[in-house]
C-alpha cells in the first residue's frame, strides 16, 4: 500500500466514516479493511455512540494516527451517525464502511479512478448469507431506468437484474453532503441516493469488480418500511413503489409474518402500480420460506462471481 502523506495537518484526498454500534469485534475488522487499502491518502472517522465503551476503546486505541474517534452524545441510529462522521471529514470524497462490513484492498483506487464531483460510484458487493456467496448487482445501473424502478421494479423473479445499492460500496464527492444528509429515516442510503440522482442531477457508476464483502442476516421492520414508503410518494414512482412493497420490504420477514405481507399487498395497490410480475414475486415469497427460495433462486440464476 502507499504512505499516507505525513505531517498532522495534511489534508487527506478520502474520508472514510465509520458508524459502530456494540460490535467492537467487527469494527476491528472493518477497520483493518480500510488501513490495507492500496490508496492510503486517507481520513477514517469512527463514530460510537456514547453508551459503547468497547468499540470507543478500539477506536481510541489504534495506533494508526489516520483514525479519529468521535462520540455521539445521544443515540440517533445510523444515518445521524454517518451525518455526524461526515461533519468532521476532511477529504474531497468521502466513503462509508458499516461495521459488520469489509472492504477488500483496491475499493477505493479502483473507486477514485471513476470519480468526479457529480459521480457517485459503488462496486460490486459480495453477499455472505447461510445460502452461500453471490455478487451482487448482477446488473449494474447504468442510466437507461429512473434509479428507483431499478432498485425496486424487478422484471422477473428468476431472472432478474438483482439490484443492490448498500451504504458499504458508496464513495461520493464530499459536495452532495452539503445539500442531502442520511438522517433518521429508515433506508437512509436509497433514499439519499434516489434523492441525488433525481432531484440533484448526480450520476452512479459502479466498479464492475467484487471489492465489498457484506454480511447479510438483518431485516427492517416491516412497520417502519411501509411508513418509509408512505413518505416518499412524491420522489419514487408508483410501479417502483409496488416493487419496494411486494418484492423488496417482504424479504427476511420473519415475525407476524402473514400480518405484514397482507398489510404489504394492500399497501402496494394503495400507493403503487403493481404489475403480474411483482405479483407473481410477491405470492412465491409468502409461500416459499426464505432458505428453500434462495438456494432455488441460486441454482436458477448462479451466484453472479465476478473479478476481485
Amino acid at each position: 500500500p502507499g504512505r499516507p502523506r505525513s505531517g498532522a495537518d495534511a489534508m487527506p484526498l478520502i474520508s472514510v466514516v465509520i458508524a459502530t454500534y456494540k460490535r467492537p469485534e467487527q469494527l476491528l475488522r472493518a477497520l483493518q479493511s480500510v488501513l490495507s487499502q492500496t490508496h492510503a491518502e486517507l481520513d477514517i472517522i469512527v463514530v460510537v455512540e456514547r453508551d459503547d465503551p468497547a468499540s470507543q476503546a478500539v477506536a481510541q486505541a489504534h495506533p494508526d494516527p489516520r483514525v479519529r474517534c468521535i462520540v455521539n452524545p445521544v443515540k440517533a441510529g445510523p444515518g445521524p451517525a454517518r451525518d455526524a462522521g461526515v461533519e468532521q471529514a476532511r477529504g474531497s470524497y468521502i466513503a462509508f464502511l458499516d461495521d459488520d462490513d469489509e472492504w477488500r484492498p483496491h475499493k477505493l483506487e479502483r473507486q477514485l479512478a471513476l470519480a468526479d464531483d457529480r459521480t457517485i460510484v459503488t462496486a460490486m458487493t459480495d453477499v455472505v448469507t447461510p445460502a452461500g456467496i453471490f455478487a451482487r448487482p448482477v446488473a449494474p445501473y447504468d442510466g437507461s431506468l429512473p434509479i428507483d424502478e431499478w432498485l425496486f421494479d424487478r422484471p422477473s423473479w428468476l431472472r432478474s437484474r438483482e439490484p443492490m445499492l448498500q451504504t458499504s460500496s458508496l464513495f461520493a464527492p464530499a459536495g452532495l453532503f452539503r445539500v442531502l444528509r442520511f438522517g433518521s429515516v429508515r433506508h437512509e442510503e436509497w433514499e439519499l441516493i434516489i434523492r441525488a440522482v433525481k432531484q440533484h442531477g448526480y450520476r452512479v457508476a459502479t466498479v464492475p469488480e467484487t471489492l465489498i464483502v457484506y454480511y447479510s442476516g438483518g431485516s427492517y421492520p416491516w412497520r417502519t418500511s411501509l411508513q418509509w414508503a408512505e413518505s416518499v410518494r412524491d420522489l419514487v414512482s408508483p410501479t417502483a413503489l409496488a416493487g419496494f412493497c411486494l418484492n423488496v420490504a417482504t424479504q427476511g420477514l420473519k415475525q407476524q409474518r402473514n400480518r405484514a405481507f397482507a398489510h404489504m399487498l394492500v399497501a402496494a395497490f394503495r400507493l403503487g402500480r403493481p404489475a403480474p410480475r411483482h405479483l407473481i414475486a410477491f405470492f412465491l415469497m409468502w409461500m416459499l420460506p426464505d432458505g428453500p427460495r434462495e438456494r432455488l433462486r441460486i441454482a436458477m440464476i448462479g451466484t453472479g462471481r465476478r473479478g476481485q
